[in-house]
């Protein structure tokens, strides 16, 4: 909600004063749409889809322990590498002999 409309949800603009917006991603509240935004911050490619199931599996661990923002990020670059793995198994086994 914050990053459609930031002004419902900050009173000042951080860029005002030289910072940038942090959004906390490693909460089991967390929504898909900032996952979304961190993975884009990181420059995975991911679907929504993708996305979508990561945030889930994000959620699941969050409600089991306290996550950082360095261990969402490790999540994301896991399951990142993880279809890149598989799409060029899937390749492999596509192509003809």
């Amino acid at each position: 909600a914050i990053l459609n409309n930031p002004s419902t949800y900050e009173i000042l603009d951080p860029g005002d004063f030289g910072l940038s917006r942090y959004i906390h991603v490693a909460h089991r509240l967390t929504g898909w749409n900032a996952i979304k935004e961190r993975v884009e911050q990181l420059q995975l490619a991911l679907s929504d889809d993708d996305v979508k199931a990561v945030t889930s599996h994000i959620k699941a661990l969050a409600d089991q322990k306290r996550l950082t923002l360095d261990d969402v990020d490790f999540l994301l670059r896991e399951y990142h590498s993880k279809l890149i793995s598989t799409d060029v198994i899937e390749g492999i086994e596509q192509t003809p002999a």
